[in-house]
């Protein structure tokens, strides 16, 4: 078989080659034989995801001229320049000559109008990632582009996550474009995955916009739009399965509660995470298939007198935590992997004693996020590597905690618990590592990374 693979013309090879999807898998294929290789690299291993935080007017010139290599592109990011935790992505070797650096508003110009033409180039695009929020994007369009940008991913049947985090300028009242405009070029129905950041989206004078754009989207899996949309809170998305809530700019306490009947309409959601949440509530159906979770106190303490409670959560997001009131019904948070304690209220709880306490009810624990165990030894790197080991008996599955430098600019790390068999023993000992690269457009993901 492998004779025969060597053997088959270029362009049946070229072909075959087109259908792999993974970076990894291409790569294995070059290892082949060195006709592979060169077939391989780079024609295809610099052509699957393309994830940029520049403007580089060279690469999109480049792709916009090569039509058969920019038609395999998978993925396609274009992010904010201030976004660093981002690996920027893109074909370096036959590129390598039309790269610029300062750009002038003609060059700009051509640079969007390559983008756009690109984009009429794929066949084979599963996500698309456009984040230009707060002014800080690489990529600005005018109303009429925008519109050209969403007539063409509509056309793209393969596209199953969309990102679009900014105000659309052709949603903008100002911009006299009525929004059966939008609509009409919107057309998105394999969608899996939606994320919509901007004002824009939580604004009144769109709120039957968005609703088209939901009726359009029903098989959707995964939702991140902001908590002030409220407009959407009685519609039903029947595949959903995870829900994210952000505070786009300001909201009221009974605006939030509106979502309640959402929660309701929904049962079984598995991911859930909402800020602000202040009123928001379990509701009767329990969610009982929720697997990770992320709310405020108040949503957490209605599991209390909840006929129905979820049955299998195995991720924990609670803010503003009290040793005083214990958490509701510890049983049901017994099967915790990740776990995440931002804030701890009542500063006379932060014995030692009392946190090895709580984690001994959580035995499966593999993750724990948040600053409660260096509280308790006072920052005390000594104390603890002990509190660490005791730790390591309460929890035999723990195997990250946050260092007490985590998220501080500059300084992000995490404690890796490394445990190793011998014949002496369970030997323990800890690494000071950087956290794995995080999908800051994935609310869920940043919570728990």
């Amino acid at each position: 078989m492998a004779r025969t693979f060597l053997t088959l013309p270029l362009e049946i090879l070229d072909t075959i080659l087109t259908d792999v999807d993974a970076h990894c898998d291409l790569i294995s294929l070059a290892l082949v034989s060195k006709n592979i290789y060169h077939q391989v690299i780079p024609r295809h291993s610099e052509y699957r995801v393309l994830r940029t935080r520049h403007r580089f007017p060279g690469v999109w010139a480049h792709l916009a001229k090569r039509a058969d290599l920019s038609r395999n592109l998978r993925e396609i990011h274009i992010l904010r320049k201030a976004d660093r935790a981002q690996i920027e992505q893109y074909p370096l070797s036959l590129a390598s000559s039309v790269f610029g650096k300062d750009v002038t508003l003609e060059e700009e110009d051509l640079r969007r109008w390559n983008i756009l033409t690109v984009m009429g180039y794929l066949e084979r695009l599963t996500v698309f990632v456009w984040d230009f929020c707060y002014d800080h994007g690489s990529l600005y369009m005018d109303a009429s582009q925008e519109l050209q940008l969403l007539r063409v991913l509509s056309g793209i049947p393969s596209l199953s996550r969309l990102v679009l985090a900014g105000d659309l300028k052709c949603l903008v009242p100002q911009a006299r474009i009525k929004n059966d405009l939008f609509e009409a070029c919107w057309n998105m129905p394999n969608l899996r995955d939606l994320t919509l950041m901007g004002d824009i989206w939580s604004s009144p004078t769109i709120a039957s916009t968005l609703l088209h754009v939901l009726k359009q989207s029903t098989q959707l899996k995964r939702l991140q739009i902001p908590v002030e949309a409220t407009s959407v809170c009685k519609f039903v998305l029947p595949s959903l399965r995870q829900l994210s809530l952000f505070l786009q700019s300001s909201t009221t306490t009974s605006l939030i509660k509106q979502w309640n009947v959402f929660f309701e309409n929904h049962p079984l959601l598995e991911d859930l995470w909402c800020n602000p949440s202040s009123t928001m509530l379990l509701p009767r159906n329990g969610l009982t298939k929720l697997k990770r979770l992320s709310m405020e106190r108040t949503f957490i303490d209605s599991f209390k007198n909840a006929k129905h409670v979820p049955e299998a959560l195995e991720c924990l997001q609670y803010t503003s935590f009290n040793f005083a009131e214990g958490v509701p019904a510890r049983s049901i948070f017994r099967n915790l992997k990740k776990l995440s304690l931002c804030t701890v209220d009542s500063i006379g709880w932060f014995e030692l004693d009392v946190w090895l306490g709580f984690f001994s009810s959580l035995p499966h624990l593999e993750v724990f996020r948040g600053p409660g165990i260096w509280l308790s030894v006072n920052n005390d790197y000594e104390r603890m590597h002990t509190a660490i080991m005791n730790l390591v008996q309460r929890c035999p599955n723990l195997r990250e905690l946050d260092h007490q430098e985590h998220q501080r600019q500059d300084k992000n790390r995490i404690i890796v618990i490394i445990k190793e068999q011998s014949k002496k023993g369970l030997h323990v000992r800890c690494e000071i590592k950087r956290p794995r690269a995080r999908d800051y457009n994935n609310f869920m993901e940043t919570a728990f990374t």
